[in-house]
């Protein structure tokens, strides 16, 4: 099994954001200062309130992440981590084009004991998300609706005033999180589980398991374009179930989510629900082949209100060990029936991609 696929099975929670940085210090007690930098560019012409037409578009993908640890014992370290994205999808400040804040957090290593990590964590939801997320190219639906309460998360990816308790034990990868809350977020909490069965010859199976619940203060509204509207909120929760299977160069992928926010009184649930399949496989070193279909619909009580149907098709060129070409083709036939004026993205528009990514 070649390293790529082998670093797939790394805990996520013990890898994201800093699975690719460099050490630029390195002091004899094993204290550490790391870098990470991410440089690239995307043209597609994927079709937006910006792009009616789908014209040929281009778009920055530029990171810039630094932290590392500090030894307290042969058992526990202090440990931090700060990354910002110029563009990035991170609540009311998506896609500015600005240096944005995507983790921001400091904690403690207790080795076998585990991590306590605290501020804008990588969540442990990460690793059922990471299954639908194998694409340089397309977005990621999953917990879609969990700004409508928590205006500052970024999906369950990364939400700030987060508590977050992670290890790894006998196979398990646990994780376990409380949300502080905010002005509109009362309080939140997430569990995700992952157990990596090795089968010998026939590969290995990665199960995982996860759950996220927000509950929204009194009188909380949902925003829409700067005022609130609507019921007032009430909860918005997040149950995630899949798995990835991998086998020598191949790995495998399906995941299933329910994402629901409910209001107070006699007011319809809006709930989004649906699946991810994805394939990816490695070969000859220099080249990566990935493929995907995801089905989601969003409904209101009976309504539906969208709808998404997508089929992705990548290449992935290795200029380096941390430097790409990729190209990919989406196919989509969806449909917003409630909210076509203010969508992102038009969910019936195929478009492509190409880009250029370098690391260090």
């Amino acid at each position: 099994m070649k390293k790529t696929i082998l670093a797939a099975l790394l805990p996520a929670m013990l890898v994201a954001g800093t699975a690719q940085a460099a050490s630029v210090y390195q002091a004899e007690d094993g204290s550490n200062v790391d870098v990470f930098g991410r440089l690239g560019f995307n043209a597609h012409n994927r079709t937006s309130g910006d792009n009616a037409d789908g014209d040929m578009r281009g778009s920055f993908d530029n990171r810039l992440g630094f932290g590392g640890s500090q030894t307290i014992n042969d058992q526990m370290s202090v440990i931090g981590w700060a990354e910002y994205q110029i563009g990035a999808a991170e609540g009311s400040n998506a896609g500015n084009d600005s240096f944005t804040a995507r983790y921001v957090w400091a904690g403690v290593d207790m080795g076998n004991m585990g991590k306590v990590t605290g501020g804008r964590v990588a969540s442990g939801l990460i690793m059922a998300t990471d299954i639908a997320d194998v694409f340089a190219s397309s977005d990621v639906n999953l917990a879609s609706q969990a700004s409508v309460i928590n205006s500052n998360a970024t999906q369950v990816f990364r939400q700030d005033d987060t508590i977050q308790y992670q290890n790894s034990i006998a196979g398990f990868d646990m994780s376990a999180a409380y949300i502080i809350g905010n002005d509109r977020l009362k309080n939140g909490y997430n569990l995700a589980l992952r157990y990596t069965l090795d089968m010998g010859n026939a590969g290995k199976l990665a199960p995982v398991v996860g759950f996220q619940s927000n509950t929204a203060e009194d009188g909380t509204r949902e925003i829409i374009n700067g005022s609130a509207v609507g019921s007032e909120l009430d909860k918005n929760d997040f149950w995630v179930v899949g798995t990835r299977y991998y086998f020598n160069d191949l790995m495998l992928g399906a995941v299933y989510s329910e994402d629901k926010v409910s209001y107070r009184g006699n007011v319809e649930d809006t709930k989004d629900k649906g699946y991810e399949l994805t394939a990816v496989y490695d070969f000859q070193n220099d080249w990566v082949v990935r493929g995907g279909y995801r089905d989601y619909k969003k409904t209101s009580g009976s309504t539906t209100d969208s709808k998404m149907k997508d089929w992705t098709a990548e290449v992935q060129y290795k200029l380096t060990d941390r430097s790409s070409i990729f190209t990919s083709y989406i196919l989509r036939d969806g449909e917003d029936n409630s909210k076509a004026s203010n969508a992102k993205y038009d969910l019936n528009q195929d478009y492509y991609n190409v880009g250029l990514r370098y690391e260090f």
